[in-house]
């Protein structure tokens, strides 16, 4: 084992609040060391089709699988910049009357919308928050004719990108650096400020002194295959692996108080959408477009569309859907979201150190207003110019008309054969000061430990209901700041 020199921060995890905790704490003079599980990869890895992009920046190459009472895939970044460099960009401020929810059941401090403004605005100024500012492509052009159709409140969603070329590599890294993900933007910013990084680097633990965190033991990947156990003393730990994996770390450290017991996703179910016209959704960004009628129990928008997730959708119904891959030209993919009112558990697997079980149970909630959704969805692409609607749904019928699509505002989907997945997860570490349901306290200082801080989206207390990178930058911003301030 190797022993390296003391740094006064060690930063676990490179998304979303690892990379907003480093560029913080590196700008306020900290020795900060960032450690990194996954790659780091240049702007020329990017773009690559899905199974190659999977393969290199996804944990498990995105097939990790949350078990339950339905089962939900689930897909993660594991690479410098975290699961920024593989989602939409989609950015949304966290809602007032979630924020006044989590005051209310966690007693969360200082988290009232005018607490949080200034975070918002910083984080909107230098990540480029913006809307796309070109004509919208035709998955979004007719995604909103069936909005109108319908009568129903909508939003253009603003991204975390500058100058999109809609060249339809968001979940494959951004070749044109227009998306501006952590390893664009915050990171190199903190590296500027000293911050040092170790990526191809997994910890495996960290090291207890009574009520102290003396430091990580991790296992470093060398260039040549092999891999050195390294230790890492510290002052302070800001663990920001995400949802899965920081409870996870948490509690193969011992660390268990309120530790991954709350777990919380967002369950979508996809449907691929059939015209009668070339669409082209594989040439152009996703569907810009977001309803919010029924929030916050029900998000209706588009998804990412490639021939490989296609096929994955319509292979639910294989036999009968297999002849439509020639028609992929006319296809789009959209989604049914909802809150997730199930609760879910985080635990480290007992079949290896590198692997984490994961565990979502569906509530009666969640089954029926995906089931609404659906009926919702439906009737909405067929206003607006469907031809077919094919949910992700084993052995159920297309929906070709409304009637069809109506039917699921009374019934139910088959537990059995719905198929779901989820890119959002959150709620695993909840902070705020009720002791009695939060993991630690309103800034993510664990709870019973004097130097270990949680600030990614495993802190967020409960589901948000909307694209939760905002959120978890603003608070872990916010927590940072507070970290500067109350150690001077």
């Amino acid at each position: 084992m190797t022993a390296k020199p003391t740094v006064q921060v060690v930063i676990i995890g490179s998304g979303a609040g690892g990379a907003m905790t480093a560029h913080v704490l590196a700008e306020a003079g900290y020795s900060v060391l960032i450690l990194e599980e996954g790659r780091r990869w240049a702007l020329s890895d990017y773009g690559n089709n899905c199974p190659e992009g999977m393969k290199k920046m996804y944990r498990r190459r995105g097939m990790t699988p949350i078990m339950g009472s339905v089962p939900i895939g689930y897909a993660e970044g594991c690479c410098y910049g975290g699961g920024t460099e593989i989602n939409s960009g989609f950015w949304h401020r966290t809602p007032p009357e979630i924020l006044l929810r989590w005051k209310a059941q966690y007693d969360l401090a200082d988290s009232y919308p005018k607490d949080l403004e200034p975070h918002f605005i910083w984080l909107e100024k230098n990540l480029h928050v913006s809307l796309h500012g070109r004509e919208w492509p035709a998955s979004t052009r007719m995604f909103a004719r069936g909005i109108e159709a319908m009568d129903w409140s909508y939003q253009e969603v603003p991204r975390v990108v500058e100058g999109c070329e809609s060249l339809n590599f968001c979940p494959n890294g951004c070749p044109s650096g227009a998306k501006r993900s952590m390893s664009l933007s915050l990171l190199p910013q903190a590296e500027k400020n000293g911050a040092r990084v170790l990526t191809n680097c997994r910890v495996k633990m960290l090291i207890k002194r009574n009520k102290r965190i003396t430091g990580v033991l991790a296992n470093l990947l060398r260039e040549d295959g092999t891999q050195e156990l390294i230790r890492i003393d510290a002052e302070h730990v800001f663990v920001c692996c995400g949802a899965t994996e920081t409870p996870s770390l948490l509690r193969r450290s011992g660390i268990r108080f309120h530790i991954g017991d709350s777990f919380r996703v967002h369950p979508m179910l996809k449907v691929a959408a059939q015209y009668n016209e070339d669409i082209n959704a594989h040439k152009s960004v996703m569907p810009l477009l977001q309803v919010k009628e029924f929030w916050p129990e029900i998000s209706l928008g588009g998804a990412f569309f490639a021939n490989g997730h296609l096929a994955m959708l319509l292979s639910e119904n294989w036999p009968d859907n297999n002849l439509l891959m020639h028609q992929y030209t006319k296809m789009a993919l959209f989604y049914v979201a909802v809150r997730g009112t199930g609760k879910g558990t985080i635990r480290s697997s007992l079949t290896g150190e590198d692997t984490t079980s994961i565990r979502y149970d569906l509530s009666a909630e969640d089954l029926r207003h995906l089931s609404k959704g659906l009926a919702r969805l439906s009737a909405l692409l067929l206003a607006g110019g469907a031809k077919t609607v094919y949910p992700a749904v084993y052995a159920i019928e297309p929906i070709a008309d409304e009637i069809s699509a109506i039917r699921w505002l009374d019934q139910l989907l088959p537990k059995a054969g719905i198929s779901l997945t989820t890119i959002h997860a959150f709620s695993s570490c909840p902070i705020g000061e009720r002791i009695d349901r939060c993991a630690a306290d309103s800034f993510g200082k664990v709870y019973h430990f004097d130097n270990v801080y949680i600030n990614d989206g495993s802190m967020i207390p409960d589901s948000p209901g909307v694209n939760p990178q905002g959120t978890i930058m603003a608070f872990a911003r916010r927590n940072a700041l507070n970290f500067v301030e109350t150690n001077k």
